[in-house]
């Protein structure tokens, strides 16, 4: 059985999701052994690239995430962004943003 094919993070929207505090992340979680926002330990089959990002003292990170939580955060941010974007307050099907996130949400669904 093959692995299914790789998200791009900056493409897929990944790259954007909102992370938790690095300072309340541990060493696995900011490596991508871990998923940031459950603990899961992760595996190359079932992990999703969240793309690199700076990290405490202008360290590099290269977090990675189970799909179920990539889902709940991009169904989450889809639902959020509306309160924040102009474009969506005027016709939110427009918002390329936003349909990156339904997208997203989508695309990591079980």
């Amino acid at each position: 059985m093959s692995s299914p094919p790789a998200l791009d993070p900056v493409q897929s929207g990944t790259a954007m999701l909102a992370l938790p505090k690095t300072s309340t992340l541990t060493a696995g979680q900011l490596d991508g052994e871990e998923c940031p926002w459950c603990g899961t330990e992760l595996t190359i089959r079932a992990r999703v690239d969240l793309g690199e990002r700076p990290g405490p003292q202008g360290v590099t990170i290269h977090p990675w995430a189970c799909g179920p939580c990539v889902t709940t955060q991009a169904r989450e941010t889809y639902n959020r962004h509306p309160s924040y974007c102009t474009r969506c307050a005027k016709d939110p099907y427009s918002c390329g943003v936003r349909r990156v996130w339904r997208r997203l949400a989508l695309e990591t669904r079980r």
